[in-house]
Protein backbone atom coordinates (compact mmCIF):
# COMPACT_ATOMS: atom_id res chain seq x y z
CA UNK A 1 0.00 0.00 0.00
CA UNK A 2 1.27 3.48 -0.85
CA UNK A 3 2.57 5.38 2.19
CA UNK A 4 0.02 8.20 1.97
CA UNK A 5 -2.82 5.66 1.85
CA UNK A 6 -1.32 3.83 4.81
CA UNK A 7 -1.29 7.09 6.78
CA UNK A 8 -4.79 7.90 5.55
CA UNK A 9 -6.08 4.58 6.86
CA UNK A 10 -4.33 5.20 10.17
CA UNK A 11 -5.94 8.64 10.44
CA UNK A 12 -9.35 7.16 9.65
CA UNK A 13 -8.98 4.55 12.39
CA UNK A 14 -7.68 7.09 14.92
CA UNK A 15 -10.58 9.45 14.18
CA UNK A 16 -13.13 6.64 14.41
CA UNK A 17 -11.70 5.39 17.70
CA UNK A 18 -11.64 8.90 19.17
CA UNK A 19 -7.86 9.04 19.55
CA UNK A 20 -7.68 12.04 17.18
CA UNK A 21 -9.87 15.11 16.79
CA UNK A 22 -9.97 17.73 14.07
CA UNK A 23 -7.37 20.45 14.51
CA UNK A 24 -5.12 18.23 16.58
CA UNK A 25 -1.36 18.37 16.10
CA UNK A 26 -0.04 15.01 14.89
CA UNK A 27 3.33 13.39 15.62
CA UNK A 28 6.31 14.73 13.67
CA UNK A 29 7.29 13.25 10.32
CA UNK A 30 10.10 11.36 12.07
CA UNK A 31 7.71 9.81 14.61
CA UNK A 32 5.11 8.98 11.96
CA UNK A 33 7.82 7.30 9.86
CA UNK A 34 8.70 5.15 12.86
CA UNK A 35 5.05 4.28 13.50
CA UNK A 36 4.52 3.16 9.90
CA UNK A 37 8.01 1.68 9.42
CA UNK A 38 8.90 3.73 6.37
CA UNK A 39 11.73 6.13 5.64
CA UNK A 40 11.44 9.73 6.74
CA UNK A 41 11.62 10.90 3.11
CA UNK A 42 8.71 8.63 2.16
CA UNK A 43 6.72 9.98 5.08
CA UNK A 44 7.44 13.58 4.09
CA UNK A 45 6.18 12.90 0.55
CA UNK A 46 3.11 11.12 1.93
CA UNK A 47 2.30 14.10 4.17
CA UNK A 48 2.67 16.49 1.24
CA UNK A 49 0.18 14.38 -0.70
CA UNK A 50 -2.26 14.48 2.20
CA UNK A 51 -1.80 18.24 2.47
CA UNK A 52 -2.65 18.61 -1.23
CA UNK A 53 -5.83 16.61 -0.56
CA UNK A 54 -6.78 19.03 2.23
CA UNK A 55 -6.51 16.43 4.99
CA UNK A 56 -3.52 17.79 6.91
CA UNK A 57 -1.69 21.10 7.16
CA UNK A 58 2.10 21.10 7.49
CA UNK A 59 4.44 23.46 9.31
CA UNK A 60 8.07 23.27 10.40
CA UNK A 61 8.74 21.96 13.87
CA UNK A 62 11.86 21.70 16.02
CA UNK A 63 15.07 20.44 14.40
CA UNK A 64 13.52 20.77 10.93
CA UNK A 65 10.81 18.23 11.66
CA UNK A 66 7.49 18.58 9.85
CA UNK A 67 4.60 18.74 12.27
CA UNK A 68 1.27 18.02 10.56
CA UNK A 69 -2.08 19.16 11.88
CA UNK A 70 -5.39 17.49 11.04
CA UNK A 71 -7.36 20.14 9.18
CA UNK A 72 -10.40 21.44 11.03
CA UNK A 73 -13.10 21.75 8.37
CA UNK A 74 -16.75 20.66 8.31
CA UNK A 75 -16.12 17.84 5.82
CA UNK A 76 -12.67 16.85 7.05
CA UNK A 77 -13.88 14.06 9.30
CA UNK A 78 -15.44 12.32 6.29
CA UNK A 79 -12.65 13.25 3.90
CA UNK A 80 -10.03 10.67 4.93
CA UNK A 81 -12.50 7.79 4.75
CA UNK A 82 -13.82 8.93 1.37
CA UNK A 83 -10.35 9.39 -0.09
CA UNK A 84 -9.22 5.99 1.13
CA UNK A 85 -12.36 4.20 -0.02
CA UNK A 86 -12.34 5.69 -3.52
CA UNK A 87 -8.59 5.18 -3.97
CA UNK A 88 -8.68 1.49 -3.10
CA UNK A 89 -11.98 0.43 -4.70
CA UNK A 90 -13.20 0.08 -8.24
CA UNK A 91 -16.58 1.06 -9.63
CA UNK A 92 -18.41 0.69 -12.95
CA UNK A 93 -17.86 3.60 -15.32
CA UNK A 94 -21.62 4.16 -15.35
CA UNK A 95 -21.64 4.78 -11.59
CA UNK A 96 -18.78 7.29 -11.72
CA UNK A 97 -20.39 9.18 -14.63
CA UNK A 98 -23.83 9.29 -13.00
CA UNK A 99 -22.36 10.48 -9.69
CA UNK A 100 -20.40 13.21 -11.47
CA UNK A 101 -23.51 14.44 -13.28
CA UNK A 102 -25.50 14.39 -10.04
CA UNK A 103 -22.91 16.34 -8.02
CA UNK A 104 -21.90 18.84 -10.69
CA UNK A 105 -25.38 19.70 -11.93
CA UNK A 106 -26.60 20.08 -8.34
CA UNK A 107 -23.69 22.38 -7.57
CA UNK A 108 -24.06 24.53 -10.68
CA UNK A 109 -27.80 24.92 -10.13
CA UNK A 110 -26.77 26.60 -6.85
CA UNK A 111 -23.56 28.27 -8.01
CA UNK A 112 -22.56 31.75 -6.93
CA UNK A 113 -20.57 33.80 -9.48
CA UNK A 114 -19.07 35.76 -6.54
CA UNK A 115 -17.60 32.64 -4.92
CA UNK A 116 -13.78 32.68 -4.48
CA UNK A 117 -13.58 29.45 -6.53
CA UNK A 118 -14.25 31.56 -9.64
CA UNK A 119 -10.67 32.87 -9.46
CA UNK A 120 -9.43 29.26 -9.27
CA UNK A 121 -11.52 28.39 -12.33
CA UNK A 122 -10.08 31.30 -14.32
CA UNK A 123 -6.54 30.23 -13.45
CA UNK A 124 -7.25 26.63 -14.47
CA UNK A 125 -8.75 27.75 -17.78
CA UNK A 126 -5.61 29.77 -18.48
CA UNK A 127 -3.37 26.82 -17.67
CA UNK A 128 -5.41 24.46 -19.86
CA UNK A 129 -4.95 26.89 -22.74
CA UNK A 130 -1.19 26.30 -22.87
CA UNK A 131 0.23 24.63 -25.98
CA UNK A 132 2.94 22.66 -24.16
CA UNK A 133 0.75 20.60 -21.82
CA UNK A 134 1.29 16.87 -21.63
CA UNK A 135 -1.73 14.59 -21.69
CA UNK A 136 -1.42 13.89 -17.97
CA UNK A 137 -1.12 17.59 -17.11
CA UNK A 138 -4.19 18.44 -19.15
CA UNK A 139 -6.36 15.83 -17.45
CA UNK A 140 -5.13 16.70 -13.97
CA UNK A 141 -6.11 20.32 -14.68
CA UNK A 142 -9.44 19.22 -16.12
CA UNK A 143 -10.33 17.23 -13.00
CA UNK A 144 -9.30 20.19 -10.83
CA UNK A 145 -11.57 22.41 -12.94
CA UNK A 146 -14.60 20.21 -12.28
CA UNK A 147 -13.83 20.02 -8.56
CA UNK A 148 -13.60 23.82 -8.47
CA UNK A 149 -16.98 24.05 -10.26
CA UNK A 150 -18.56 22.16 -7.35
CA UNK A 151 -17.01 24.58 -4.88
CA UNK A 152 -19.07 27.45 -6.35
CA UNK A 153 -22.18 26.06 -4.60
CA UNK A 154 -20.57 26.74 -1.23
CA UNK A 155 -21.38 23.27 0.12
CA UNK A 156 -18.27 21.79 1.77
CA UNK A 157 -19.66 18.24 1.89
CA UNK A 158 -20.45 18.23 -1.84
CA UNK A 159 -16.96 19.59 -2.50
CA UNK A 160 -15.46 16.79 -0.38
CA UNK A 161 -17.51 14.17 -2.22
CA UNK A 162 -16.37 15.50 -5.57
CA UNK A 163 -12.74 15.64 -4.42
CA UNK A 164 -12.93 12.00 -3.36
CA UNK A 165 -13.69 11.11 -7.00
CA UNK A 166 -10.52 12.79 -8.30
CA UNK A 167 -8.50 9.63 -8.98
CA UNK A 168 -11.45 7.73 -10.47
CA UNK A 169 -12.33 10.59 -12.83
CA UNK A 170 -8.70 11.01 -13.86
CA UNK A 171 -8.33 7.28 -14.56
CA UNK A 172 -11.38 6.97 -16.80
CA UNK A 173 -10.87 10.24 -18.71
CA UNK A 174 -7.25 9.27 -19.41
CA UNK A 175 -8.43 5.86 -20.58
CA UNK A 176 -10.98 7.40 -22.97
CA UNK A 177 -8.23 9.28 -24.82
CA UNK A 178 -7.10 6.10 -26.55
CA UNK A 179 -10.52 5.78 -28.17
CA UNK A 180 -11.06 9.26 -29.62
CA UNK A 181 -10.43 9.71 -33.35
CA UNK A 182 -8.25 12.84 -33.06
CA UNK A 183 -7.05 14.14 -29.68
CA UNK A 184 -6.19 17.61 -31.03
CA UNK A 185 -9.83 18.12 -32.02
CA UNK A 186 -11.08 16.67 -28.73
CA UNK A 187 -8.80 18.92 -26.66
CA UNK A 188 -10.07 22.00 -28.51
CA UNK A 189 -13.67 20.93 -27.87
CA UNK A 190 -12.97 20.36 -24.18
CA UNK A 191 -11.39 23.81 -23.85
CA UNK A 192 -14.36 25.45 -25.55
CA UNK A 193 -16.85 23.57 -23.35
CA UNK A 194 -14.96 24.46 -20.17
CA UNK A 195 -15.04 28.11 -21.18
CA UNK A 196 -18.78 27.95 -21.97
CA UNK A 197 -19.56 26.39 -18.58
CA UNK A 198 -17.49 29.02 -16.78
CA UNK A 199 -19.16 31.83 -18.75
CA UNK A 200 -22.62 30.53 -17.83
CA UNK A 201 -21.68 30.45 -14.13
CA UNK A 202 -20.14 33.92 -14.37
CA UNK A 203 -23.31 35.26 -16.00
CA UNK A 204 -25.46 33.72 -13.26
CA UNK A 205 -27.27 31.40 -15.69
CA UNK A 206 -27.38 28.38 -13.40
CA UNK A 207 -29.73 26.30 -15.53
CA UNK A 208 -27.54 26.70 -18.61
CA UNK A 209 -24.36 25.92 -16.65
CA UNK A 210 -25.90 22.71 -15.27
CA UNK A 211 -27.08 21.59 -18.70
CA UNK A 212 -23.72 22.31 -20.30
CA UNK A 213 -21.76 20.38 -17.69
CA UNK A 214 -24.05 17.33 -18.00
CA UNK A 215 -23.66 17.32 -21.78
CA UNK A 216 -19.91 17.81 -21.43
CA UNK A 217 -19.49 14.82 -19.08
CA UNK A 218 -21.72 12.46 -21.06
CA UNK A 219 -20.27 13.34 -24.46
CA UNK A 220 -16.75 12.37 -23.40
CA UNK A 221 -17.52 8.65 -23.43
CA UNK A 222 -19.97 8.87 -26.33
CA UNK A 223 -17.30 10.43 -28.53
CA UNK A 224 -14.97 7.57 -27.57
CA UNK A 225 -17.62 5.00 -28.49
CA UNK A 226 -17.62 3.55 -24.98
CA UNK A 227 -20.82 2.27 -23.40
CA UNK A 228 -20.79 3.14 -19.66
CA UNK A 229 -23.33 0.38 -18.98
CA UNK A 230 -20.79 -2.27 -19.89
CA UNK A 231 -18.45 -3.81 -17.31
CA UNK A 232 -15.53 -1.39 -17.72
CA UNK A 233 -14.43 -0.39 -14.25
CA UNK A 234 -12.40 2.50 -12.96
CA UNK A 235 -9.75 1.20 -10.55
CA UNK A 236 -7.71 3.35 -8.23
CA UNK A 237 -4.08 3.91 -9.28
CA UNK A 238 -1.48 1.35 -8.32
CA UNK A 239 0.34 2.05 -5.04
CA UNK A 240 3.06 4.69 -5.38
CA UNK A 241 2.59 4.81 -9.16
CA UNK A 242 0.65 7.49 -11.08
CA UNK A 243 -1.46 6.37 -13.98
CA UNK A 244 0.58 5.86 -17.12
CA UNK A 245 -1.26 6.55 -20.40
CA UNK A 246 1.00 4.05 -22.13
CA UNK A 247 -0.29 1.20 -19.97
CA UNK A 248 -3.81 -0.26 -20.20
CA UNK A 249 -5.84 0.23 -17.04
CA UNK A 250 -6.49 -3.49 -16.70
CA UNK A 251 -7.13 -6.51 -18.87
CA UNK A 252 -10.34 -6.07 -20.83
CA UNK A 253 -10.71 -2.42 -19.84
CA UNK A 254 -10.15 0.83 -21.66
CA UNK A 255 -6.62 0.81 -23.15
CA UNK A 256 -4.70 4.00 -23.76
CA UNK A 257 -2.29 4.09 -26.68
CA UNK A 258 1.33 4.82 -25.99
CA UNK A 259 3.09 7.92 -27.29
CA UNK A 260 4.28 7.34 -30.83
CA UNK A 261 1.47 4.93 -31.66
CA UNK A 262 -1.57 5.98 -33.69
CA UNK A 263 -3.91 7.90 -31.45
CA UNK A 264 -1.39 8.14 -28.62
CA UNK A 265 0.03 11.71 -28.46
CA UNK A 266 2.22 12.80 -25.55
CA UNK A 267 1.13 16.42 -25.70
CA UNK A 268 -2.12 18.34 -26.10
CA UNK A 269 -1.76 20.04 -29.48
CA UNK A 270 -3.95 22.72 -30.92
CA UNK A 271 -6.16 21.84 -33.88
CA UNK A 272 -4.44 22.33 -37.19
Amino acid sequence: MATHRQVLQWLENELFDGHLVLGQQLPSDRDLAAIHRVSRNNMREALKTLEAQGIVRLFDGPRKSILPMLVREPAASAGPALQLHMATSDYPLRDIVQTRVLLETWALERSDPRHPAMAELRALLEQMGRDDLSLKEFHHLEVSFHIALCKTAGNSVVSALMSSLRDSIYEYTMALVGHVPLWSATSERLRAEHQAIYSAVEAGDRRLAARLVAEHIEYQYREAGVDPDQEQRTPGPAPDAPADPAVPVATGELPVRAAGEPGGPSEVPRSA
